[in-house]
């Protein structure tokens, strides 16, 4: 826990700061966003208190938003995201596992690990971008959204958990 004193205000400034600065103008095809703040939710800390993380994740969702001009979307996004992370991760640990770790290919094993990352990754995008079109009057370009976004960001996240967990 008290790596994470140092560790969550870090990769929260970082975070935030490449998605402002860099992500959120890589746009493919109009549609396909890479969303790498999902990382921070997507490698909460089993364990972690629930006030704790929803708090962190609408925080940055909110921090996000002032920087988007996605007034509330991505807050409300990263809070139901951080709301079924625990609830997902249960699915794909192994029942043995240790009682408290941060999810990566290392701790949950390769395959488990991607699954986590995919269901987790296109639930996020299927409400952000509900919440940003208020509408499915344009089904296929909501469709092309959530499926494009989903692709490149879980693309991004594998390559960064490669990254970071290298053997």
């Amino acid at each position: 826990m008290n790596n994470d004193l140092i560790r969550i205000p870090l990769l929260f400034i970082a975070i935030c700061a490449i998605q402002v600065f860099v992500l959120n103008h890589c746009q493919l095809f109009g549609c396909a966003l890479p969303m790498l703040y999902l990382w921070f939710v997507l490698t909460m800390r089993k364990g972690m208190p629930r006030w704790l993380s929803l708090m962190l994740a609408f925080a940055m969702g909110l921090t996000l938003d002032m920087f988007s001009n996605t007034p509330g979307v991505t807050a409300a996004a990263m809070t139901a995201a951080a709301m079924a992370q625990p609830y997902l991760l249960e699915l794909f640990i192994s029942r043995e596992g240790e009682e408290s770790f941060i999810p990566s290919s290392e701790t949950l094993g390769t395959r488990s690990f991607i699954n986590y990352t995919i269901v987790l990754v296109t639930a996020f995008c299927v409400v952000y971008y509900t919440l940003e079109m208020l509408t499915l009057a344009n089904g296929w370009k909501w469709l092309s959204c959530v499926l494009g976004s989903a692709t490149v960001t879980v693309a991004l996240l594998l390559a960064i958990d490669r990254l970071t967990h290298r053997k």
